[in-house]
């Protein structure tokens, strides 16, 4: 009985701290999010398994959309991965069953453009890790990539800084690096971002004069760094020098509200801008993604570059594509200044234009730019729209926007929808099948979307920490209903189950797809070049004879019998013949080529002999005796004095060529190397080649 009563009081005892101390992961009512009546991160809901009731988890009957395909399927999720995707699964007891009937199951969204806890004009971003992304998963998000400021210029700095920042993570994330100096030390630590810390991409400010902004030379030398570590190049494309001088022709006219945002920031600058990064990511061969794409001046250059075969990716925002700029002209300061952001929102017609290039393939996929303030920190700039922090919200509006706006309205497929707001984020920054697809052993980041199912946006309802919503009022159909992350249901039912902490860093390796065939467009290049010209200086000796800056040419009179050396200028075929120019008896149509590489193509002997005119004929050695020599056979004998001329030591694969007028060429019947060998090592002693560059 004694031991009756001693039971009976323990158990009354942990009953009592259960009333006491309620389970964590049960949302709160009011505000869905754990712990939230004690402020966002509290420590006491930090396990990252109470946000979920079971790691086995069975999707039943729904359509089942990746980038490629869709099809009617069950999906099943085991410890955060997806384990198979099939019809008619079946499994056992303690599973949770989620009835997709009639619905879209998707990979969860990526959004490849965001400022959480971002310190910029004179405050921070509302959102942190944690209420940004809460944001995002209710939403259907369920990994963004951020970009991390380095402190005074190092890298290495602001990665640790946003290591912190993102402690509190309630979902998978990835970092962009911003470059905004240049010098030894930032060069080292990009090597040190992508070999050590998983960052395979870096932007570059061309606007924001005065904080951000990188100049021409800065930007130069970023673009060639990004080349060599394999990493993505990414501008924010606006002139900063001439958006300076319009902020002040504003101010002087005395508008100084949020209109004057727009009107110091107009489309031809974010066009020039891009025009000018894409040229030099040409010149540099490396490819180039331009973030927040606004203005169709901004995407005809795309289109162009692309449409060229350069390697471009184009992003537009969500704000970009559904809202125009007569919202800055409101005249309630709060709603106008809640619209303020680089580049501006544009006048009707940019973004139907911006609309028909994402369903098009012009532009890539969808961001958001997610950068947020409450109309507090907007006031800041109520007496000079300068002031005005710059940015909006949509990390948890954009599956639902660019659903309704893009598919809803015709314009793209489901798969295309995956491909936009997923999957080509995946690829691009080589996380891809990982995550952007629902495959098995893929990451169980997934979305149940009801195509039927309307929805209401409001700054109350939201989940973002920001007082205002530049989407306020918006209703749409197609709503994410379901969200899966990390194997883990977030949410469902309209309630949000997440807790700090549970979110982790995904690690981004350098050379994504982007990159394949850079290497053979570099030799290509090369290759293409003309021969380079050879010179004699006009430089008199100080014993009256002119000074030879490369190599003695000679001229062959048309009498006598003894030879006359002369210093000449290089003359073309076309001079050679106007001057009636008596070539050498030595001279002939068909030239003798030795040292050539062994593996060289016909083509690529047209491509290096056919630029000094028409060619009748080539034979290459195909036999161990002869190959590495080849027979050039011309129309024109001045064409084929040229080529002697010109490609005489040209350097084809590391190997320099020994070109002879045939009749001259004392060949046997089988290659002598070491000959071959010593007449090589002259022509590089002749044109100033170490046997070491071999």
């Amino acid at each position: 009985m004694a031991l009756r009563r001693i039971y009976d009081a323990i158990f009354f005892f942990f009953i009592s701290l259960l009333l006491l101390f309620p389970s964590p992961s049960v949302s709160d009512s009011a505000t869905q999010f754990c712990s939230a009546e004690r402020g966002y991160g509290d420590e006491s809901c930090r396990d990252p398994s109470s946000s979920s009731s079971s790691t086995r988890i069975l999707i039943k009957g729904g359509t089942v959309v990746n980038a490629h395909h869709q099809q009617l399927a069950d999906v099943y999720v085991e410890d955060g991965i997806i384990v198979a995707v099939q019809p008619n699964i079946k499994v056992g007891d303690e599973v949770t069953v989620l009835d997709a009937t009639g619905k879209f199951v998707m990979p969860g969204g990526i959004d490849p453009h965001t400022h959480l806890a971002m310190e910029f004009m004179g405050t921070e971003t509302i959102d942190d890790f944690f209420s940004g992304q809460a944001a995002a998963l209710a939403g259907g998000t369920t990994m963004h990539i951020d970009f991390v400021i380095p402190v005074n210029g190092n890298l290495v700095a602001g990665f640790e800084s946003y290591e912190n920042k993102s402690r509190n993570a309630c979902m998978d994330y990835g970092f962009h690096m911003a470059i905004t100096k240049w010098d030894d030390g930032v060069s080292k630590d990009m090597e040190i971002m992508v070999k050590e810390k998983g960052i395979n991409s870096f932007k570059f400010f061309l606007a924001y004069k005065g904080s951000l902004m990188v100049t021409d030379d800065l930007l130069l030398e970023g673009l060639k760094r990004c080349k060599s570590l394999g990493a993505l190049a990414m501008v924010h494309a606006e002139n900063g020098d001439a958006v300076f001088e319009g902020q002040k022709r504003m101010i002087e006219l005395g508008i100084t509200g949020p209109e004057g945002h727009a009107l110091s920031r107009p489309p031809v600058l974010e066009g020039e801008a891009t025009s000018r990064a894409i040229r030099l990511a040409r010149f540099v061969n490396t490819p180039l993604y331009v973030v927040h794409v606004m203005s169709v001046d901004a995407m005809d250059e795309i289109a162009k570059a692309r449409k060229a075969g350069q390697k471009v990716i184009g992003e537009p925002v969500v704000s970009g594509l559904i809202l125009d700029d007569h919202w800055l002209w409101d005249p309630d300061f709060t709603i106008a200044s809640k619209y303020v952001m680089s580049p501006p929102i544009r006048p009707v017609g940019h973004g139907k234009a911006l609309q028909d290039a994402l369903s098009t393939g012009i532009l890539q996929l969808v961001g958001t730019d997610h950068c947020t303030f409450n109309s507090t920190q907007k006031a800041l700039g109520l007496d000079d729209f300068r002031k005005i922090p710059n940015g909006v919200n949509g990390l948890e509006e954009r599956m639902h926007l660019t659903w309704d706006t893009m598919v809803g309205s015709g314009q793209i497929s489901a798969t295309d929808f995956v491909r936009i707001t997923s999957t080509e984020c995946a690829k691009i920054f080589n996380i891809y099948p990982r995550k952007g697809a629902i495959l098995p052993g893929s990451d169980a980041d997934i979305i149940i979307l009801n195509p039927n199912s309307s929805y209401e946006i409001t700054s109350k309802s939201h989940h973002s920490r920001s007082d205002t919503n530049v989407y306020e009022g918006r209703r749409g159909q197609g709503k994410v209903e379901v969200t899966i992350a990390g194997g883990r249901i977030v949410w469902e039912n309209d309630e949000l189950k997440v807790v700090p902490g549970s979110g982790k860093y995904v690690e981004m390796p350098p050379f994504s797809y982007l990159f394949d065939g850079i290497e053979k467009s570099d030799a290509n290049y090369l290759s293409s070049l003309r021969a380079p010209v050879k010179r004699v200086s006009t430089e008199p000796h100080r014993n009256g004879k002119y000074k030879n800056s490369t190599f003695r040419q000679k001229i062959y009179p048309g009498s006598g019998d003894k030879e006359e050396k002369q210093e000449i200028k290089p003359m073309t075929t076309v001079s050679l013949r106007k001057q009636n120019t008596r070539l050498p008896p030595e001279v002939n149509r068909v030239l003798y080529v030795r040292n050539l590489p062994f593996n060289i193509t016909s083509e690529e002997m047209y491509d290096i002999f056919g630029k000094y005119g028409a060619i009748r004929q080539i034979r290459i050695g195909c036999n161990k005796d002869t190959k590495g020599t080849a027979f050039v056979v011309y129309e024109d004998i001045y064409d084929a004095k040229q080529a002697v001329d010109h490609l005489s030591g040209f350097n084809v694969a590391n190997r320099y060529l020994i070109v002879l007028y045939y009749q001259h060429a004392k060949m046997s019947k089988k290659f002598d190397q070491k000959k071959n060998e010593e007449e090589v090592a002259k022509l590089q002693e002749k044109y100033g080649v170490s046997t070491k560059d071999k």
